[in-house]
Protein backbone atom coordinates (compact mmCIF):
# COMPACT_ATOMS: atom_id res chain seq x y z
CA UNK A 1 0.00 0.00 0.00
CA UNK A 2 1.41 3.08 -0.79
CA UNK A 3 -0.14 5.56 1.14
CA UNK A 4 0.92 6.65 4.64
CA UNK A 5 -1.27 8.26 6.98
CA UNK A 6 0.55 10.92 9.06
CA UNK A 7 -1.22 12.93 12.17
CA UNK A 8 1.46 14.85 13.62
CA UNK A 9 -0.63 16.71 16.52
CA UNK A 10 -3.21 14.80 17.40
CA UNK A 11 -1.66 13.90 21.02
CA UNK A 12 -1.70 15.95 24.45
CA UNK A 13 1.27 13.64 25.57
CA UNK A 14 3.78 15.71 27.70
CA UNK A 15 6.35 12.88 28.62
CA UNK A 16 8.03 12.74 31.90
CA UNK A 17 10.56 15.17 32.43
CA UNK A 18 9.20 17.91 29.71
CA UNK A 19 6.53 19.16 32.33
CA UNK A 20 9.31 20.98 34.51
CA UNK A 21 10.24 23.21 31.85
CA UNK A 22 6.85 25.33 31.22
CA UNK A 23 6.45 28.46 33.12
CA UNK A 24 2.31 28.35 32.75
CA UNK A 25 0.52 26.30 35.15
CA UNK A 26 -1.48 23.04 34.38
CA UNK A 27 -4.70 25.15 33.85
CA UNK A 28 -3.23 26.99 30.92
CA UNK A 29 -2.05 23.75 29.64
CA UNK A 30 -4.76 22.56 29.63
CA UNK A 31 -6.39 25.48 27.48
CA UNK A 32 -3.08 25.72 24.95
CA UNK A 33 -4.20 21.88 24.67
CA UNK A 34 -7.92 22.58 23.91
CA UNK A 35 -6.98 25.54 21.63
CA UNK A 36 -4.17 23.85 19.53
CA UNK A 37 -4.48 19.62 19.97
CA UNK A 38 -6.03 18.81 16.67
CA UNK A 39 -8.61 16.61 18.45
CA UNK A 40 -9.48 13.26 17.47
CA UNK A 41 -8.04 13.04 14.20
CA UNK A 42 -6.55 9.60 14.76
CA UNK A 43 -9.89 8.41 14.53
CA UNK A 44 -11.09 10.54 12.04
CA UNK A 45 -8.40 9.62 9.83
CA UNK A 46 -7.14 6.40 10.77
CA UNK A 47 -10.48 4.33 11.16
CA UNK A 48 -9.64 0.62 9.97
CA UNK A 49 -5.94 1.71 8.61
CA UNK A 50 -3.09 -0.75 9.58
CA UNK A 51 -0.69 1.09 12.25
CA UNK A 52 2.52 -0.21 10.37
CA UNK A 53 1.11 2.88 7.79
CA UNK A 54 0.34 5.53 10.47
CA UNK A 55 3.10 7.51 11.71
CA UNK A 56 1.73 9.56 14.46
CA UNK A 57 3.42 11.81 16.68
CA UNK A 58 4.54 10.18 20.23
CA UNK A 59 3.77 13.33 22.48
CA UNK A 60 2.11 16.97 22.47
CA UNK A 61 3.00 19.58 19.70
CA UNK A 62 3.77 21.68 23.11
CA UNK A 63 6.79 19.65 23.68
CA UNK A 64 7.91 19.47 20.21
CA UNK A 65 6.25 20.15 16.91
CA UNK A 66 7.11 17.95 13.90
CA UNK A 67 5.66 19.54 11.39
CA UNK A 68 7.71 22.37 11.87
CA UNK A 69 10.97 22.87 9.72
CA UNK A 70 13.75 22.28 12.43
CA UNK A 71 16.16 25.53 11.88
CA UNK A 72 13.48 28.58 13.30
CA UNK A 73 15.36 30.34 10.41
CA UNK A 74 13.49 28.83 7.86
CA UNK A 75 9.83 28.14 9.91
CA UNK A 76 7.62 31.55 9.60
CA UNK A 77 5.66 30.09 12.83
CA UNK A 78 8.56 30.81 14.66
CA UNK A 79 8.40 34.24 14.30
CA UNK A 80 5.48 34.09 17.02
CA UNK A 81 6.95 31.53 19.45
CA UNK A 82 5.93 28.61 17.42
CA UNK A 83 8.51 26.90 15.78
CA UNK A 84 9.48 23.48 16.29
CA UNK A 85 10.14 24.00 19.94
CA UNK A 86 6.84 26.33 21.40
CA UNK A 87 7.98 28.93 23.60
CA UNK A 88 4.83 31.29 23.47
CA UNK A 89 1.13 30.23 23.77
CA UNK A 90 -1.81 31.28 21.63
CA UNK A 91 -2.07 34.17 23.02
CA UNK A 92 1.63 35.09 22.46
CA UNK A 93 2.16 34.53 26.61
CA UNK A 94 5.54 33.00 27.63
CA UNK A 95 5.16 29.55 27.78
CA UNK A 96 8.75 28.23 28.11
CA UNK A 97 12.57 29.39 27.60
CA UNK A 98 14.78 26.92 26.39
CA UNK A 99 18.33 26.86 26.64
CA UNK A 100 19.98 25.47 23.41
CA UNK A 101 20.97 22.39 25.00
CA UNK A 102 17.31 21.88 26.16
CA UNK A 103 16.07 22.42 22.71
CA UNK A 104 18.45 20.25 21.48
CA UNK A 105 17.52 17.57 23.87
CA UNK A 106 14.21 17.81 23.06
CA UNK A 107 14.73 17.50 19.33
CA UNK A 108 17.29 14.56 19.47
CA UNK A 109 14.62 12.61 21.52
CA UNK A 110 11.17 13.66 19.78
CA UNK A 111 11.94 15.20 16.55
CA UNK A 112 14.52 13.57 14.71
CA UNK A 113 12.87 9.95 15.75
CA UNK A 114 9.60 11.19 14.11
CA UNK A 115 11.15 11.72 11.16
CA UNK A 116 13.40 9.41 10.93
CA UNK A 117 10.14 6.89 10.59
CA UNK A 118 8.33 8.97 7.94
CA UNK A 119 11.56 9.21 6.10
CA UNK A 120 11.78 4.85 6.58
CA UNK A 121 8.27 4.57 5.45
CA UNK A 122 8.51 7.16 2.47
CA UNK A 123 11.93 5.67 1.03
CA UNK A 124 10.63 1.63 1.09
CA UNK A 125 7.66 2.27 -0.46
CA UNK A 126 9.42 4.22 -3.27
CA UNK A 127 11.88 1.72 -3.57
CA UNK A 128 8.94 -1.42 -3.42
CA UNK A 129 6.46 0.60 -5.57
CA UNK A 130 8.19 3.54 -7.13
CA UNK A 131 6.10 6.13 -5.19
CA UNK A 132 4.84 7.10 -2.21
CA UNK A 133 1.50 8.96 -0.97
CA UNK A 134 1.23 11.25 2.15
CA UNK A 135 -2.06 12.06 3.58
CA UNK A 136 -1.39 14.77 6.01
CA UNK A 137 -3.81 14.68 8.76
CA UNK A 138 -4.90 18.22 10.73
CA UNK A 139 -7.72 19.94 12.18
CA UNK A 140 -8.23 23.63 13.22
CA UNK A 141 -10.14 25.80 15.23
CA UNK A 142 -12.53 28.36 13.92
CA UNK A 143 -11.58 31.16 16.06
CA UNK A 144 -7.62 33.09 14.62
CA UNK A 145 -4.69 31.62 15.43
CA UNK A 146 -1.29 33.62 15.42
CA UNK A 147 0.16 31.56 12.57
CA UNK A 148 -2.72 32.00 11.05
CA UNK A 149 -2.26 32.89 6.90
CA UNK A 150 -3.48 36.39 7.78
CA UNK A 151 -6.51 35.46 6.16
CA UNK A 152 -10.21 35.45 7.24
CA UNK A 153 -11.08 32.73 5.05
CA UNK A 154 -12.25 29.99 6.99
CA UNK A 155 -13.39 27.00 4.67
CA UNK A 156 -14.90 24.03 6.47
CA UNK A 157 -12.44 21.68 4.49
CA UNK A 158 -8.76 23.17 3.88
CA UNK A 159 -6.37 21.63 1.47
CA UNK A 160 -2.80 22.16 1.72
CA UNK A 161 -0.97 21.47 -1.11
CA UNK A 162 3.29 21.49 -1.68
CA UNK A 163 4.39 22.14 -5.12
CA UNK A 164 5.13 19.56 -7.40
CA UNK A 165 4.62 17.05 -4.80
CA UNK A 166 1.07 17.84 -5.00
CA UNK A 167 0.04 17.11 -8.47
CA UNK A 168 -3.19 18.37 -10.28
CA UNK A 169 -4.72 15.28 -10.43
CA UNK A 170 -4.44 14.94 -6.62
CA UNK A 171 -5.60 18.46 -6.25
CA UNK A 172 -8.65 17.58 -8.47
CA UNK A 173 -9.41 14.92 -6.99
CA UNK A 174 -9.60 15.78 -2.99
CA UNK A 175 -11.49 19.14 -3.96
CA UNK A 176 -14.12 17.39 -5.94
CA UNK A 177 -14.38 14.26 -3.33
CA UNK A 178 -15.36 16.84 -0.71
CA UNK A 179 -17.21 19.21 -2.42
CA UNK A 180 -19.32 16.43 -3.81
CA UNK A 181 -20.10 15.21 -0.53
CA UNK A 182 -21.43 18.59 0.31
CA UNK A 183 -18.35 20.38 2.21
CA UNK A 184 -16.82 24.34 1.61
CA UNK A 185 -13.34 23.58 0.21
CA UNK A 186 -10.60 26.01 0.31
CA UNK A 187 -6.86 25.44 -1.03
CA UNK A 188 -4.14 26.64 1.58
CA UNK A 189 -5.92 28.63 3.46
CA UNK A 190 -6.02 29.35 6.38
CA UNK A 191 -2.87 27.19 6.44
CA UNK A 192 -0.70 26.23 3.79
CA UNK A 193 1.65 23.21 2.77
CA UNK A 194 2.25 19.64 3.42
CA UNK A 195 4.69 17.38 4.81
CA UNK A 196 7.33 15.96 2.50
CA UNK A 197 10.20 13.95 4.22
CA UNK A 198 13.57 16.61 3.97
CA UNK A 199 15.25 13.76 1.72
CA UNK A 200 12.75 13.91 -0.81
CA UNK A 201 11.35 17.68 -0.99
CA UNK A 202 11.93 19.13 -3.80
CA UNK A 203 14.25 15.99 -4.82
CA UNK A 204 11.79 13.63 -5.81
CA UNK A 205 8.62 14.37 -7.05
CA UNK A 206 7.39 10.35 -6.78
CA UNK A 207 6.53 11.33 -3.32
CA UNK A 208 3.14 12.92 -3.30
CA UNK A 209 1.89 15.08 -0.20
CA UNK A 210 -1.77 16.41 0.53
CA UNK A 211 -2.86 18.23 3.97
CA UNK A 212 -6.37 18.16 5.06
CA UNK A 213 -7.54 20.12 7.47
CA UNK A 214 -11.02 19.75 9.17
CA UNK A 215 -12.52 22.93 10.81
CA UNK A 216 -13.36 21.46 14.32
CA UNK A 217 -16.48 23.14 14.13
CA UNK A 218 -18.05 20.24 12.26
CA UNK A 219 -17.40 17.66 14.54
CA UNK A 220 -16.70 18.70 18.34
CA UNK A 221 -17.72 21.61 20.49
CA UNK A 222 -14.32 23.65 21.06
CA UNK A 223 -14.75 25.00 24.24
CA UNK A 224 -15.29 21.11 25.94
CA UNK A 225 -13.40 19.21 23.81
CA UNK A 226 -15.98 16.60 23.64
CA UNK A 227 -17.23 15.13 20.32
CA UNK A 228 -20.82 16.16 19.02
CA UNK A 229 -23.05 14.95 16.72
CA UNK A 230 -21.49 16.08 13.22
CA UNK A 231 -18.47 13.26 14.24
CA UNK A 232 -19.66 10.35 12.93
CA UNK A 233 -20.54 12.29 9.43
CA UNK A 234 -16.74 13.59 9.07
CA UNK A 235 -15.49 10.25 10.10
CA UNK A 236 -16.98 8.57 7.46
CA UNK A 237 -16.46 11.05 4.81
CA UNK A 238 -12.98 11.08 5.35
CA UNK A 239 -12.41 7.14 6.10
CA UNK A 240 -14.44 6.86 2.46
CA UNK A 241 -12.06 10.03 1.09
CA UNK A 242 -8.84 7.56 2.28
CA UNK A 243 -10.48 4.51 0.87
CA UNK A 244 -11.07 6.02 -2.68
CA UNK A 245 -7.65 7.18 -2.88
CA UNK A 246 -5.78 4.21 -1.93
CA UNK A 247 -7.81 2.70 -4.70
CA UNK A 248 -7.16 5.41 -7.20
CA UNK A 249 -3.99 5.81 -6.75
CA UNK A 250 -1.53 5.91 -9.51
CA UNK A 251 2.08 6.52 -10.32
CA UNK A 252 2.57 10.53 -10.34
CA UNK A 253 3.71 11.29 -13.92
CA UNK A 254 7.42 12.94 -13.28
Amino acid sequence: MSLILHIPHASTHLPEGTLGDFLINSAEIKAEHLRLTDWYTDELFGQGYPASHIIQASCSRLVVDVERFPDDEREPCARVGMGATYLRTSAQKIMRTLSPARREALMQQYYWPHHARLDQAVAERVRALGHCYILDAHSYPTGPLHTHLGTNLTPEIGLGTEGKHTSQDFRDFASGFFRQQGYEVGFNVPFSGAIVPHAFIDQDFRVQSLMVEVRRDLYMNQATGQKHDGFQRVQATLTEFRQKLVAGIAAPQV
